[in-house]
């Protein structure tokens, strides 16, 4: 399961320009239903600064999304290659929504209440 250790530890194999590079990227609109990130909030940031701020911004999987978008931008195509793939959302794999629920009584959630339970529990596993 990716973690945010896992975005810390390929931010940790950038060169410090390239590192200035990837946080100049973050403060610019390139993902789209991504928002950028203030600059304010990138200007002393190191590694794990970035991180956090990633992390806050954009939860988890939108991190490793944003993350895996800058690196191919700076041509780091081999940082990208050893992050998890964005296409498998770990939540995907838990229905928080039948927790509880005899097979009788089981409704099926529309996609916005199960995305928000879904939304949650990746909080859930971040911070655990």
């Amino acid at each position: 399961m990716m973690k945010a250790v896992d975005l810390f530890n390929t931010l940790e194999d950038l060169k410090e320009d390239e590192f200035k590079t990837f946080k100049w990227y973050l403060q610019q609109d390139i993902l789209e239903g991504y928002q950028s990130i203030k600059e304010s909030n990138l200007e002393n940031a190191e590694r794990q600064d970035t991180v956090d701020v990633m992390v806050n911004t954009y939860q988890l999987h939108g991190a490793l999304k944003v993350t895996k978008k800058v690196l191919e931008m700076i041509n780091r195509n081999d940082l990208v290659q050893s992050l998890p793939d964005t296409n498998s959302r770990p939540e995907e794999s838990v229905d928080v929504s039948d927790f509880g629920k005899t097979s009788e009584n089981r409704g099926t959630p529309s996609s916005q209440s199960k995305g928000k339970l879904q939304y949650s529990l990746v909080s859930i596993e971040v911070y655990f």
